[in-house]
Formats: structure tokens, sequence, C-alpha cells
């Protein structure tokens, strides 16, 4: 509960955030100029306090966050060359994904995109790099930044059945018949 007082000639808000040592602890914050304001702020730092804070970083597109990932993360961490091999990726990543605002990419989003990148890709391995890439960018905006609350790639997986496979085998047995 939010309680705010006039001090002096400005207005204060406060709350309670716990017990340590079985000594009540409060946050507050003085000088609003209207009972109003006071209100609104404590209840925004009440909401901060609950909920961990929003993060307006999570708005950003998933284009946008991929290059945010690589220069804040991703070649501080890695190799130059896994860093090289990751960022030739990105440019199908963001025609598939890159429209989708971080904290709006869901689990059913990623494997239809997956699905995309199936249908152009030309071979499995190409398709593994893809499923890398998002798990792990998805995976550092999860624990590392803190961008969203769960990891939407977490169960995300390759589809069985591929159709460059199908391709694959179908030209094999294309050549035996001709030889």
């Amino acid at each position: 509960m939010i309680n705010v007082r006039k001090r002096g000639k400005v207005y204060q808000f406060q709350f309670e955030i716990g017990r340590i040592n079985g000594k009540r602890k409060f946050m507050n914050k003085s000088g609003f100029k209207t009972k109003k304001e006071a209100y609104i702020a404590g209840q925004m730092a009440y909401d901060d306090y609950v909920h961990g804070g929003i993060n307006n970083k999570a708005n950003m597109l998933y284009a946008d966050y991929l290059d945010y990932w690589m220069e804040n993360y991703f070649k501080i961490n890695y190799k130059y060359t896994t860093a090289r091999r990751y960022s030739e990726t990105f440019g199908s990543l963001k025609e598939v994904l890159g429209k989708y605002k971080l904290h709006s990419i869901t689990s059913y989003i990623l494997n239809q995109a997956v699905l995309k990148l199936a249908q152009k890709s030309s071979t499995k391995e190409a398709l593994r790099n893809y499923q890398k890439v998002i798990k792990s960018s998805l995976r550092d905006a999860t624990y590392y930044f803190g961008f969203i609350k769960y990891n939407p790639a977490a169960e995300l997986s390759i589809p069985r059945v591929l159709s460059f496979e199908s391709k694959k085998t179908m030209q094999d047995m294309y050549i035996q018949v001709k030889k």
C-alpha cells in the first residue's frame, strides 16, 4: 500500500518493502509538487519493486537485438571466427524474425520461422546454425541481459523430415538410375 503525505511544501510517497531483524523497512521519495504526482511516482516505484523493474529494451525488434547482442556480448565472450559464422546467419534471421518485438516472440513463431528457414536452407548444418543463433541469443536476452522473462527458444528443435534431405535422396536415386 502506498502512503502519500505532505512534508512542508512538497509531497512524499512511502511503502513498506519488508522486515529486517524485526524492524520495518520503507522506500520513500519526496519532492513532488502535487499529491497526484507523488501517488503516480509511488505506484511506478512499487511496481518496479514488486516485478523486478520494467525493461524498455524488451520493446526492441529482434533484428535490432541481434546487432546489440553481437556488439555487447558475443564479440566480447567468443572467438572471432565463431562471431563471424554467427553473424553470417543474421541476414536470413532478420528477414524471417526481425519484424517481431523481443517480448512478443513465442515458441510458435520460432517454430514457424525454423520451418521457413528449412525451406530456404540447402543443408542441415545451415539450419543447425540458425537454430544455435536463435537459441543462444534468446537465452542471453533472458538470463544475461534480463530483457525478457522466459526463453521461448528453450525447446526449439529442427524438424525431422526436411525438404533438402528428400531432395538429396531423390537426386541420389536419379544418379543411380542414370548409371
